[in-house]
């Protein structure tokens, strides 16, 4: 089933004057940190944002950029293979490909969107090397 995407009623966001629906703001946050652009990544986060991953757990969002901008350093490229939408949620299912020993990061992130912005991420991957690299 890949490339299926659910479409139920979308949420509407507005951002600066313009509208974007869930699939809209996850598709532009994702976009944004894969290519480097963490302002609009960060614009795309609520200020409290709950986010839970495989290694780190965040309550603020600058805190989430700043490890994420880090992240993005260690990565080679990102190949999204799946993503599924609906009305305040998200799902992306996406390879990192590090220039870590870990190589190929199968990453799945799952997404919660209110008042306009994301906020709540859960990122699962296996971290077994990564954790590695992380000072302890």
């Amino acid at each position: 089933m890949s490339g299926q995407v659910n479409r139920t009623t979308p949420t509407s966001i507005n951002r600066g004057g313009r509208t974007m629906d869930t699939r809209q703001l996850i598709e532009t946050y994702h976009h944004a940190w894969t290519n480097g652009d963490f302002v609009t990544a960060r614009a795309c986060l609520a200020d409290k944002l709950d986010f839970q991953g495989s290694i780190n757990t965040f309550s603020k969002a600058e805190d989430f950029i700043a490890v994420l901008t880090q992240f993005k350093q260690l990565l080679k490229g990102v190949t999204l293979l799946n993503s599924f939408f609906d009305h305040q949620s998200a799902a992306l299912l996406y390879d990192c490909d590090s220039a870590s020993p870990a190589g190929i990061i199968r990453t799945a992130e799952f997404f919660t969107v209110s008042d306009n912005k994301i906020s709540a991420i859960r990122l699962v991957f296996d971290a077994t090397e990564l954790r590695k690299l992380v000072p302890a």
